[in-house]
């Protein structure tokens, strides 16, 4: 997995759009900035930036930057995080499962994985419901020691993959 090889990504709404990590990082504009903010938030660790696939959902007609999605490789081999940031006045239209279900579909088509998880917080409602929405089962509930704090864990392997997606 390369993270400098960008790839575009397409639904009905939205285009899903890899972004440069260099260019990511040096730039000072909205997406970089509001990515900031949720690391000095402690949502995602500087630590996590490491061969991280960043992508970009804007909306196919206006154009608008809607959110972020990353898909992080685990220690295991074939393994990824998925973490979406939808920003918060585009919630509720159903964004966050259309551009992590097409996610979804590239992390196990394109990148060959085995398994995808996601983390989510407890008290995000809406977070647990889009990666249920998606086709991530619900495998209990994980301690999250940094932080002190319990989250959601779902995942999705390659075989529920080809269940749902490959009717």
């Amino acid at each position: 997995m390369n993270p400098e090889i960008l790839t575009t990504l397409e639904t009905k709404r939205l285009v899903i759009k890899q972004i440069n990590q260099i260019e990511f990082y040096k730039s000072d504009n909205e997406l970089r900035q509001k990515f900031e903010s949720y690391i000095i938030q402690g949502i995602f660790s500087p630590d996590d930036r490491k061969n991280t696939l960043i992508f970009s959902i804007t909306h196919k007609v206006n154009e608008q930057l809607l959110g972020l999605i990353f898909l992080k490789p685990l220690n295991s081999i074939n393994e990824m995080e998925c973490f979406i940031i939808l920003f918060s006045q585009y919630r509720g239209d159903g964004f966050a499962i259309e551009a992590l279900k097409k996610s979804i579909e590239f992390a196990f088509s394109t990148l060959k994985i085995d398994t995808l998880f996601a983390y989510v917080s407890q008290d995000n409602k809406r977070g647990w419901l889009v990666a249920e929405r998606s086709g991530m089962k619900y495998m209990g509930d994980i301690i999250i020691e940094h932080k002190n704090k319990k989250a959601m864990k779902f995942s999705m392997n390659k075989n529920d993959f080809d269940n749902i997606y490959r009717l």
